[in-house]
């Protein structure tokens, strides 16, 4: 099956090499069919990964991380398979079986098969506590962390945090198929990582902003979602019981 591997990347060029690329080495991904998706600030300091991996693509995106995966809907074609993973993963783990997942390539061509025209994910997390362990289809949440997606033109995300839901919505009202499999796990460190998304927001800023984006999503689809409040403060999303 043909579908491409997109990795938006900002200020992480190291945790890039070190994780998500020798993640994909390991699996014996072609990475003719990798595009990292650079931010314009540190473009050409990525555009020198080709020295090492020369079939890699290297796209200058846009800055943000709304416009950034808008930017990826318009570079490819209606109907491309997306696989999207952000680029400190370190692993994805079998929770089934306790060991890292053994082919991710027939895992993403399984998934789409399953999934159709539509959006799949796996659990955030790689505590078997916060997964119920089975392939679910339905509206629920599917991490941008690791996702894949058949792209659609109709998707035009409009919020800077909380998108995953937004984008996750906009399929359920396209008709399209959601689906979690809940029994792998993302390996990761995000905010504990340099670069990234908290290079630009501090703890302040983001609780602000995700705040306000989940008022918005709150607002807006009232039919869909519900909003809980940490002690912290900061406001979630969580998705009614709706199935597809």
């Amino acid at each position: 099956m043909d579908y491409k591997i997109v990795i938006p990347s900002y200020d992480r060029l190291v945790q890039l090499q070190g994780r998500t690329l020798s993640l994909l080495a390991k699996h014996n991904i072609d990475f003719d069919r990798v595009y990292i998706f650079a931010h314009p600030w540190s473009y050409e300091e990525y555009y020198d990964l080709k020295n090492k991996y020369p079939k890699l693509h290297i796209v200058e995106s846009k800055g943000g991380i709304m416009n950034s995966r808008n930017y990826i809907n318009e570079y490819f074609s209606a109907g491309t398979k997306i696989v999207e993973i952000d680029d400190d993963v370190e692993d994805l783990i079998d929770l089934k079986n306790d060991c890292s997942l053994k082919n991710l390539d027939e895992f993403i061509n399984e998934s789409f098969e399953m999934c159709g025209n539509g959006i799949w994910g796996v659990c955030a997390l790689t505590n078997k506590f916060f997964s119920n362990m089975h392939d679910k289809f339905g509206l629920q949440s599917i991490v941008a962390t690791f996702c894949g997606y058949v792209l659609n033109k109709n998707i035009k995300l409009t919020l800077d945090v909380m998108e995953d839901y937004e984008r996750v919505i906009q399929y359920h009202y396209l008709g399209k198929n959601i689906l979690k499999r809940s029994w792998v796990g993302i390996k990761t460190k995000y905010w504990k990582n340099k670069g990234g998304i908290q290079t630009q927001l501090d703890y302040d800023k983001r609780l602000m902003m995700q705040n306000y984006c989940s008022d918005i999503l709150k607002e807006k689809y009232p039919d869909l979602v519900f909003q809980r409040t940490r002690k912290s403060g900061l406001k979630d999303i969580r998705f009614k019981k709706i199935y597809n």
